[in-house]
């Protein structure tokens, strides 16, 4: 049975969609089978996996999906071997609207992925940096939630707001949701502040588990534009080495 796992952040330009996508392949060379999910409007994911294909997914999406116009065997797109993929697209901000005025909208996720979930090892979920029913219905589906940050000083502060929804999710629609752990993005050494947030987000959540850093890399940037993973572009670089770190924690975590 999968992991659903949450990456986000409702502060945006964190970096959650490069790292899906890059845990994504690197749990995935691992043997793990992997589907992640676009719920994000903005389809970056989407769009870094299959390209201008995303165009021939209007009626078969994670939207659909959430307003049962689509079933999940006919929405789910392979990537490459142990590597799925539901796809976001642009009629997504339209589906908004429908499934707000839904009964038991906060579920439309969770019931959808239900009949998969024995297929995978592990889904992970893009979100939006808002909050708003997508992320809502992620956090409610999920079993953890893994939240990047960059190591500015809004960055640790809008820590809370996540764990503030967090906290709500629990009482309201999923009292199992666990915090996998915080993942400081973009990190570099060129300049003190970085170390200096770094110590004070320890000192401020002792508590919430600090994994593995992604450094700042123009390989990443490079990637992503061409839409592919940094093992695609830079398979002996530092950021692949950090993102496959990355993953044997994950698999240590929540396997054991």
């Amino acid at each position: 049975m999968a992991v659903v796992i949450s990456v986000a952040n409702q502060k945006g330009g964190v970096g959650k969609t490069t790292l899906t996508m890059n845990l994504a392949y690197a749990l995935s060379a691992m043997g793990r089978r992997v589907l992640v999910v676009d719920i994000d409007p903005q389809f970056n994911l989407t769009f870094g996996l299959i390209g201008m294909d995303v165009l021939q997914h209007g009626d078969s999406n994670v939207g659909t999906l959430m307003t049962r116009e689509s079933d999940i065997e006919g929405t789910i797109v392979e990537v490459r071997e142990n590597l799925h993929l539901i796809p976001s697209h642009l009629n997504l901000s339209a589906k908004e609207i429908e499934i707000i005025n839904t009964y038991n909208r906060e579920r439309r996720l969770e019931k959808a992925l239900l009949p998969v979930l024995p297929d995978y090892d592990y889904v992970l979920i893009d979100n939006p940096p808002s909050m708003g029913i997508f992320l809502v219905n992620s956090l409610t589906a999920s079993d953890y939630v893994l939240i990047p940050l960059e190591l500015s000083y809004f960055g640790v502060i809008g820590m809370q707001l996540m764990f503030n929804l967090m906290r709500m999710i629990r009482q309201e629609t999923n009292e199992n949701l666990k915090l996998l752990g915080l993942v400081p993005n973009k990190f570099t050494r060129q300049t003190k502040v970085p170390k200096m947030r770094l110590k004070e987000l320890k000192e401020t959540y002792p508590d919430a588990p600090i994994l593995t850093t992604i450094p700042k890399a123009i390989a990443l940037e490079k990637a992503q534009s061409q839409g592919v993973s940094i093992f695609e572009f830079e398979g002996d670089g530092r950021a692949a080495k950090a993102f496959s770190k990355l993953a044997r924690e994950v698999v240590e975590l929540v396997e054991g």
